[in-house]
């Protein structure tokens, strides 16, 4: 894929610090944050410059042709007070935003980070809370560049680029602790994304390629490549595939301790067209599951017992996957080999994996799919047999 248009900036600079912002950790510097942005983008745009200092705000909101940039040394303190978030719909408002913008870059060696702890202890005492905010939730935006920054300790997501196209996310950090609930890294939907040299270590998905929905075509020219996940759940498309998703790379990454690797997730009442997804040159090492293709979302609606397993109507909604290739792929130290999990109506077809080698305890189950084939391929297993197939059209591995 060609690389997405970059946004153009306008050559000015507004320093927060002159608006206002203290920086101090205390003070609350929403007031002077929002007055810097609203200055810059009267004046047609430029950079709105965060200096070194740890300035604590509740949300607020970016718009065109502004660069966010954090000097190295800036801390954007993102409030853990639930009274600084307005709730509308149901849902606590989003700690940045900007929606339906062009031009939009947030940039520099800063830190953004969103104290996440208050939320993620009041989320695991209530699940049915209102919804917890987004760090960073941009809507609707065309050419859009994030780069150099690290974002910890979401609320809930970190950087969620939605209905969003021609977008850069280069060379930033994301973590957040293992057990800190639904902290996904990256969740893009849209057309032409690059996504390149990040590092991600969250509670839940790293990465999770959502659908569009209500755009045609659906999600479509993405790349993911050279970066490096930690603890999470892998690089993800779904958990749905309504509206399509298309024409996506992922390359030259590695995985360390995630729950999974390859993971493509839907189920009947969020299905739609999945097709011509490439994954190469990745490792992985003492990965739960290195590939994970599953049309029942959440698991538990699986059977069990595959031979359980009874067709349901094809509709719209419908789980369709295939055209997907997986090579160069090395898995080391695993519980198990991995699952490929169709619907009987719609099995999982054209799957071809192509010099990959998983060494596990467990083998491969691969349930209700046609036209998988192996080349030059090998699992290793500890114990049991190294392919479990259900209503299964397998050739290649020995």
């Amino acid at each position: 894929m060609e690389a997405p248009s970059l946004p153009a900036i306008p050559i000015k600079t507004f320093d927060i610090s002159h608006y206002g912002a203290v920086g101090d950790g205390k003070t609350l510097d929403t007031g002077a944050i929002q007055k810097t942005i609203d200055a810059a983008s009267a004046a047609g745009g430029g950079t709105v410059l965060v200096p070194a200092g740890r300035f604590l705000t509740g949300p607020f909101t970016l718009a065109s042709r502004i660069n966010l940039h954090l000097d190295r040394g800036a801390v954007i303190l993102i409030s853990d007070d639930l009274a600084h978030y307005p709730v509308v719909n149901h849902r606590y408002q989003d700690s940045i935003t900007v929606s339906d913008a062009h031009d939009v870059e947030i940039t520099g060696e800063g830190v953004i980070d969103g104290q996440g702890a208050a939320w993620w202890a009041a989320f695991r005492a209530n699940r049915a809370m209102t919804h917890r905010p987004y760090l960073i939730k941009i809507s609707n935006c065309t050419r859009l560049l994030v780069a150099g920054v690290t974002l910890e300790n979401s609320p809930m997501f970190h950087l969620v680029p939605e209905h969003c196209t021609d977008v850069t996310i280069r060379d930033i950090h994301i973590h957040a602790p293992a057990n800190a609930p639904n902290t996904d890294g990256i969740d893009p939907s849209g057309w032409n994304f690059l996504i390149t040299g990040c590092a991600i270590d969250t509670g839940d998905d790293d990465i999770a390629i959502k659908p569009a929905g209500g755009r045609s075509p659906g999600d479509k020219n993405i790349l993911i490549q050279d970066c490096t996940f930690g603890h999470g759940h892998g690089c993800s498309i779904g958990g749905g595939t309504f509206g399509g998703i298309e024409d996506v790379t992922v390359r030259h990454c590695t995985f360390d301790q995630t729950d999974a690797g390859i993971r493509i997730k839907s189920a009947r009442d969020r299905g739609g067209l999945l097709q011509n997804i490439t994954y190469e040159n990745l490792t992985m090492t003492r990965v739960k599951n290195p590939i994970y293709i599953y049309d029942y979302y959440p698991e538990r609606t699986a059977p069990q017992d595959p031979a359980d397993a009874k067709p349901d109507a094809i509709t719209s909604h419908t789980p369709i996957s295939k055209n997907i290739i997986i090579r160069n792929v090395t898995a080391t130290d695993c519980p198990t080999a991995g699952t490929i999990y169709g619907v009987p109506e719609m099995p999982v077809d054209g799957v071809t994996l192509s010099n990959v080698n998983l060494s596990a305890e467990t083998g491969l189950k691969i349930y209700y799919a046609r036209n998988i084939r192996f080349e030059n391929s090998k699992i290793t297993v500890q114990k049991g047999k190294p392919l479990i197939t259900y209503d299964a059209q397998v050739t290649g591995l020995e």
